[in-house]
């Protein structure tokens, strides 16, 4: 465990570590201290999801109010629905960790590890552009909720039975007055928000991650192949052809770990994924039908339109990586139809023949095993959702 941690926190990936080792997903810790982060994260975000769905409960017969409310306590289940797949998958998580650390371990040439270690890089980067952009969000949309109450307080125009929620994070009920304990309840609902976006965070980075890496896996696997044939100035014919048949043989072996690697991946992120890009249909519905109906009215702008904006980079964000994965096995089967093929000797052909076969169809990732994660699926959700929405406005 040492070991891994180590070469997690001297590499690229470090930003996984940290990160899984807060949410208390780091598999390499001590089931101790994992159920002590489990207990505390349900004792926050349990409480906060209770009294979240208390207040649902009171407005009821408010079919209005209740699709006011149903964005943020979808993205709850949402993140819920993703922390428990990612405990139950904690296993299948320990494996794509150590074959990461295996393979960045294992012995190739310079120009592959050059390679891979650029993909891990801009990972790395990316990574924090994107937490730093969620959790920005998250913080703009609490500091907008605390400024409608100000705004509000400072109105003439507020009674009593319509604006008791106002300056709140999202609906809740904690079974006291809202205006008398107004700053306990703001602190525990933001807490509980932010952790949410959080969660969702490192579950997110994690997948950016170990896209990345197998994108660098298959750009190593593309060197190898177009550089099949490159030998030294000395070799001989037999050596040519002797090295040439294992270069051929070791990118098999290596695009057969590159496809376990990503198997394993959907296994892990299909069912949270498709639980997510589900709801996130509904959510973006209601979201644009809130901010049509608030177009003359700043004070009810703000909140839908910084949530809508990050729920819909986190839907381009998930299909964006989908679509990577795409793209980069696509370029194997270019890279195989590319190399002096002609030139190889028969065996090494033979084997040349087995990877183009393998790679004629590209590598996708799944949600719920029929969905497949690209741009295509994006656009599909964003006129998904706006059927929905034109369904809101009518009625």
């Amino acid at each position: 465990m040492d070991d891994i941690d180590q070469f997690f926190h001297d590499s690229h990936y470090n930003i996984i570590r940290v990160l899984l080792s807060v949410s208390g997903l780091w598999p390499f810790h001590a089931r101790a201290r994992r159920y002590a982060i489990y207990l505390a994260m349900m004792l926050i975000l349990g409480s906060g999801f209770i009294f979240q769905t208390l207040g649902i409960i009171e407005i009821k017969h408010d079919s209005f109010e209740i699709i006011d409310a149903t964005p943020l306590f979808f993205f709850a289940i949402v993140t819920i629905s993703k922390t428990f797949c990612a405990i139950y998958s904690l296993p299948k998580i320990k494996v794509l960790l150590v074959k990461m650390q295996e393979y960045c371990l294992s012995p190739k040439s310079y120009e592959e590890s050059k390679i891979h270690n650029s993909r891990a890089q801009y990972g790395r980067k990316l990574g924090y552009a994107y937490m730093g952009f969620l959790l920005g969000h998250s913080i703009v949309y609490l500091f907008s909720t605390l400024l409608i109450r100000f705004i509000y307080a400072q109105s003439e125009e507020t009674n009593e039975t319509s604006n008791v929620q106002i300056g709140l994070p999202h609906r809740v009920n904690y079974m006291v007055d809202l205006d008398t304990y107004y700053v306990p309840i703001f602190i525990h609902s933001a807490v509980c928000d932010f952790s949410f976006t959080f969660l969702l965070v490192v579950f997110d980075v994690m997948y950016l991650m170990v896209v990345e890496h197998c994108c660098g896996l298959f750009a190593a696997l593309r060197y190898r192949l177009e550089n099949a044939l490159v030998f030294d100035n000395g070799s001989t014919v037999t050596t040519a052809g002797y090295k040439c048949y294992r270069n051929i043989a070791y990118s098999i072996r290596r695009h057969t770990e590159t496809m376990q690697f990503i198997a394993i991946i959907e296994s892990i992120y299909s069912l949270p994924l498709f639980i997510h890009v589900g709801l996130t249909v509904l959510i973006i519905s209601v979201l644009g039908f809130q901010v049509i109906n608030n177009t003359e009215n700043i004070k009810g702008l703000l909140r839908p339109v910084a949530y809508l904006n990050g729920i819909l980079i986190n839907v381009l964000f998930e299909n964006w990586q989908g679509q990577k994965i795409i793209d980069s096995s696509e370029r194997v089967f270019e890279s195989v139809y590319n190399s002096e093929w002609y030139n190889m000797p028969i065996p090494a052909r033979k084997l040349l023949i087995m990877t183009m076969m393998k790679s004629e169809k590209p590598s996708t990732l799944k949600m719920g095993n029929f969905v497949v994660l690209s741009y295509v699926t994006f656009n599909t959700v964003l006129r998904t959702s706006s059927s929905y929405f034109m369904l809101l406005r009518s009625l």
